[in-house]
């Protein structure tokens, strides 16, 4: 009942800081731009691109925005004397952000997809497509809880979050084809973003255990790194 609760409340503070609308939004300005880019023979490329570049930067700085507005609104203290446990609220952000960033990625690839079928046959991705998403925006909620615990003021993690999501970003690089260096698929978001692309094209053996081992690996980590980060306070409540 806690946890439910939770959902609740962080489904409740997101639509009232405008973050559906937001989402929406986004999604709207780079499914044009990208549908102008693309090919049905590109997509391969191009949506897991979109797809890590966009949402997973629009996922991470949500993430820290909410924290940080719950910070100065209190509630985070009163979460600390409160039945509800870390592990909850971490995974009532996990779930809630997620959703919103499964679904600005679902519209950025849906609309993309619709625009492309008006002039040519477009074949219909895999479930892929939605499991990658899944993970992604599981990441970087997970990445960006683990780091608004180390900051008390938004324009102190703002300079960070910038350089952790460029840094997170740069296999879009790979994917799209502008670098051809398998070395940045040892940035953990290049797993999800193989099973994106498997959504269009069919992954080899390697493929497959690196998107799914090393999508597991990242997310276990990440999972423990901010479960300790909030379970000994961290300064989620300054």
């Amino acid at each position: 009942m806690r946890f439910l609760g939770a959902l609740r409340l962080d489904a409740r503070l997101q639509a009232r800081n405008q973050l559906y609308p937001i989402s929406i939004a986004v999604a709207a300005v780079v499914a044009g731009p990208l549908a102008w880019l693309s090919t049905p023979e590109a997509l391969a490329r191009t949506v897991p691109m979109a797809l890590l570049a966009f949402v997973g930067g629009s996922t991470l700085l949500y993430v820290v925005a909410m924290v940080v507005l719950e910070r100065d609104d209190n509630t985070l203290g009163a979460l600390r004397v409160s039945p509800l446990r870390p592990w909850e609220y971490l995974a009532s952000k996990v779930v809630t952000l997620t959703a919103l960033a499964t679904l600005e990625g679902a519209l950025i690839a849906g609309v993309t997809l619709a625009v492309l079928a008006r002039e040519a046959d477009v074949r219909l991705p895999s479930p892929l497509l939605l499991v990658g998403l899944v993970l992604l925006g599981v990441m970087h909620v997970l990445v960006g809880l683990v780091l608004v615990a180390r900051y008390a003021r938004l324009m102190e993690v703002l300079l960070p979050m910038s350089a952790i999501a460029v840094v997170m970003q740069l296999p879009a690089l790979y994917f799209v084809g502008a670098l051809d260096v398998p070395a940045l698929l040892l940035i953990p978001t290049g797993g999800p973003t193989m099973l994106v692309r498997g959504a269009f094209v069919p992954l080899t053996a390697w493929q497959w255990v690196y998107a799914v081992v090393g999508s597991a690996a990242s997310i276990g980590l990440l999972a423990h790194v901010a479960l300790r980060s909030f379970a000994r306070g961290g300064r989620v409540d300054r």
